[in-house]
């Protein structure tokens, strides 16, 4: 009787530990607020996605975008491989627009082109349509916020 009361809690127990121990799953979109502006925007969290970013697609709907999360803040530089569209690059630390870099043009044959980065170190990269910063009014020293928030999945 014992014994079977034992393996009762030992399999009763194990599903959860499982999930107590397992991290807290990385949203796949999450939103981003600038100002009054709402962007819904895919999170590239890992070293692979971060990598193709946006690259093969021939652009966004309105409204739209996608957040590259780091660990601690730097001067990532990201390029423009296999880029069909011109991008907007708002460079985030913390809460607040640390750089913009606009219109950002793609090269029609495909090659990286130059490598941009920021002024400042930042944490956060949103990439948007060329033109949405301007349009938006978007500025360095915005503030921003991220709902969901995200974070760097594992490398």
């Amino acid at each position: 009787m014992r014994s079977l009361l034992r393996r009762t809690l030992i399999f009763a127990f194990l599903p959860w530990a499982a999930c107590s121990s397992a991290e807290p799953q990385m949203p796949s979109t999450t939103e981003v607020t600038l100002g009054m502006h709402r962007i819904q925007a895919e999170v590239a969290a890992d070293a692979a996605t971060q990598a193709r970013g946006l690259g093969g697609r021939d652009g966004l709907p309105e409204g739209h975008g996608m957040v590259f999360p780091y660990a601690r803040a730097g001067r990532p530089g990201f390029w423009m491989k296999d880029m069909r569209f011109d991008i907007d690059i708002v460079w985030i630390r913390g809460d607040r627009v640390v750089d913009i870099h606009h219109d950002v043009p793609f090269d029609p044959g495909g090659t990286e082109g130059p490598t941009v980065r920021p002024s400042e170190p930042a944490d956060l990269v949103l990439e948007v349509t060329a033109g949405t910063a301007r349009r938006l009014g978007w500025r360095v020293g915005d503030a921003v916020r991220v709902d969901p928030p995200v974070r760097p999945g594992r490398r």
